[in-house]
């Protein structure tokens, strides 16, 4: 066997042909031409042919001929390099399907043509099909395993993720380990560890459920089950960050004063804090709530206390909140001063929700989105500034302030501390969790005026009375909550700042 390492060209091309059409190699002997441009690229001469050969990992395939010239015909050295990248491909994901890619591609198809014409074509359902049956099985009424809203909201965000574009729209069935693989480790780049393995349990989750329960329709085969060998060695690391109440005094300072201003470096004009985001900030600060939960407050559930002058409740659905019961949380005379104008300046008329969003419209009505709060602290850290022809310099304000980078959620490391030095080690829990049971759902779209405000006063006398059940466990909040949402507003005047913020202005 001889093998010539060259540059393939048209000279070599000619040799080849010339010796299969003459048959001058002895029997048995194989001469080789290895391309140097193309890794794998083979013209293979051996009994009166002269073949293109793609040779990779274990394989040896042939893809075409110089000659003869009626067989699968490749004539020159760019069309067989052309070839090679496909072909690697195809036997990265399946083998099998390498020739009716042949077959297609020398039908007069190009490439790409051929690939797509070597796909069956399938009526089974596209991932975005199966994820669709997922959310409404596991979400009817009687579901064996019900999923939350939250869930439900992991889900679609993971469908609208744009590492997930090219193939929300095909068929499950012929989803490749490849491009699962590909997509972990591109929303691990773009997004982080966290976000990329949220997305391959989630897809991961789906193709199971769908494959066990409807098999026939989703086109997936309990015999291949082999997303669920798709793994990811990272992991995600603990969470530390706990913010010190100065710095979230001047964070919530911060905020305010860019309710009126563009952020500095921004030239798009607009004012750098919209008001019902800050309202919404500045009641996830004072309540230490789960951000999706806490914002979930209908307008109708946060109401004075008759029992108690001054004080406020607060109160979510076992639906909304993670633990799956009812919460709820007493809100201190102080606090409620402070929260009341925000609380004015985020309403919006035509709106259910306390923090209404400004997205929201008569026919969808929704409030602040969870992510909101979070992008509001990485507004002033400019961690997403986008710049414009690079004329923006974005500041990070927060570290021009000798504030550390903290979210809403690293409060509640902060409240454990600020209990345990009130000398109240369960008030955090207190806080926190979601012990009492109202299970009553709620529909006042439907209703009249009238109605809906006979509902609404059975209601609160019902919250009250619940809240009102376990004396001392409402006791234990009030303390914690005041203990709380006081060393957040002494902070707040230590930073020389007026308690409630005029919003109404910025509105």
């Amino acid at each position: 066997m001889a093998t010539e390492r060259v540059l393939i060209g048209e000279s070599h091309i000619k040799a080849a042909v010339k010796i299969a059409q003459s048959g001058q190699e002895p029997p048995g002997k194989i001469h080789i031409y290895s391309d140097a441009r193309t890794q794998g690229l083979r013209l293979v001469v051996q009994k009166n042919k002269a073949s293109w050969v793609v040779k990779y990992r274990e394989w040896s395939k042939v893809v075409g001929y110089a000659w003869p010239e009626d067989e699968r015909p490749l004539k020159t050295a760019s069309a067989a390099r052309e070839l090679v990248p496909f072909v690697k491909g195809i036997l990265d994901e399946d083998p099998l399907q390498l020739e009716p890619f042949l077959v297609a591609r020398h039908n007069s198809r190009d490439n790409k043509a051929a690939i797509a014409e070597m796909r069956p074509v399938l009526t089974t359902w596209t991932i975005r099909e199966c994820f669709a049956h997922f959310i409404d099985a596991r979400t009817a009424e009687g579901a064996k395993k019900p999923i939350k809203a939250l869930y439900v909201e992991e889900l679609n965000r993971t469908l609208r993720r744009p590492e997930m574009s090219k193939i929300v729209d095909e068929p499950a069935a012929l989803l490749k380990r490849g491009q699962l693989e590909k997509i972990r480790d591109d929303v691990e780049q773009n997004s982080g560890v966290s976000p990329s393995l949220k997305a391959l349990s989630n897809v991961k989750n789906v193709m199971t459920y769908c494959c066990t329960h409807q098999s026939g329709k989703s086109g997936l085969d309990h015999k291949d089950m082999w997303w669920n060998l798709v793994m990811s060695d990272k992991q995600v690391k603990a969470r530390t960050r706990k913010p010190e109440l100065r710095d979230i005094a001047k964070t919530l300072v911060l905020s305010s004063e860019y309710l009126h201003k563009p952020l500095p470096g921004r030239l798009d004009g607009k004012r750098g804090v919209r008001p019902n985001v800050f309202a919404a900030f500045s009641w996830l600060v004072l309540t230490c709530q789960r951000a999706n939960a806490g914002l979930s407050l209908l307008r109708a559930d946060f109401y004075p206390d008759d029992r108690d002058e001054g004080w406020y409740l607060a109160a979510w659905d076992e639906g909304v909140m993670k633990a799956g019961k009812t919460h709820v949380l007493p809100i201190p005379p102080r606090a409620a001063q402070h929260l009341l104008p925000l609380l004015e300046a985020a309403k919006n008329s035509d709106s259910k929700w306390a923090f209404a969003s400004e997205r929201g419209t008569k026919d969808k009505d929704i409030h602040v989105n969870r992510s909101a709060p979070l992008a509001l602290i990485g507004r002033l850290a400019a961690k997403n500034a986008k710049t414009k022809g690079g004329k923006e310099v974005a500041v990070d304000l927060l570290a021009e302030n000798s504030i550390a980078y903290w979210t809403p959620h690293d409060l509640r490391r902060a409240l454990t501390d600020t209990m345990d030095a009130a000398g109240i080690p369960g008030g955090s829990s207190a806080i926190l969790a979601h012990e009492i049971k109202l299970s009553e759902r709620l529909g006042m779209d439907s209703m009249s005026e009238a109605q809906r405000a006979e509902w609404q006063s059975q209601r609160v006398a019902k919250i009250t009375r619940l809240a009102y059940g376990n004396p001392q466990h409402l006791e234990l909040k009030k303390r914690s909550m005041k203990a709380w949402s006081d060393a957040v507003l002494d902070a707040l005047e230590a930073a020389q700042v007026p308690e409630a913020v005029d919003l109404k202005a910025a509105a």
